[in-house]
């Protein structure tokens, strides 16, 4: 069994093999539009909803979901958030630092890894860390583009 670990001060996400041998850590960010029905994703353990495979979606690296889908897990009260990757030529905010509605988004890399090693080890929790508002409004505010 796998845990995916996201530390919002930090901007990282670490993917556990048995919740102690780490298998690797990437840039990733829960950098949340302002229309989205919540902030930030709170500090916690989340049950995952796709254990051992993503919830695929068109495979586009500058898609909303990147190449590899979307690894869901349960937020109350929030259906549909997870880990993907995705818009990684966008103009503004390009790949990890590109908003979303309230999921952590990371590279095409780690999510090739976290969904190959899913299949022999699927990832029963994610846990959400050391994240906060101020750390998804700071994100959002130094990658928005000057007005020059």
């Amino acid at each position: 069994m796998s845990t995916l670990v996201f530390n919002g001060s930090t901007h990282k996400i670490h993917l556990y093999d048995n919740d102690t041998t780490l298998i690797g850590s990437w840039v990733a960010y829960n950098n949340v539009i302002r229309a989205a029905t919540l902030t930030h994703i709170p500090n916690g353990r989340y049950m995952s909803q796709d254990r051992s495979s993503p919830k695929h979606h068109v495979r586009d690296a500058n898609g909303m979901y990147g190449l590899h889908g979307i690894v869901r897990f349960f937020v109350p009260g929030h259906e549909g958030i997870g880990v993907h990757s995705g818009r990684l030529h966008h103009p503004t905010n390009p790949g990890p630092r590109h908003p979303t509605k309230g999921c952590i988004r990371t590279t095409d890399e780690a999510m090739a890894v976290i969904v190959d090693h899913m299949r022999t080890s699927p990832i029963t929790t994610v846990r959400v860390e050391h994240n906060c508002g101020t750390h998804s409004h700071s994100a959002r505010r130094r990658t928005r583009p000057s007005r020059a």
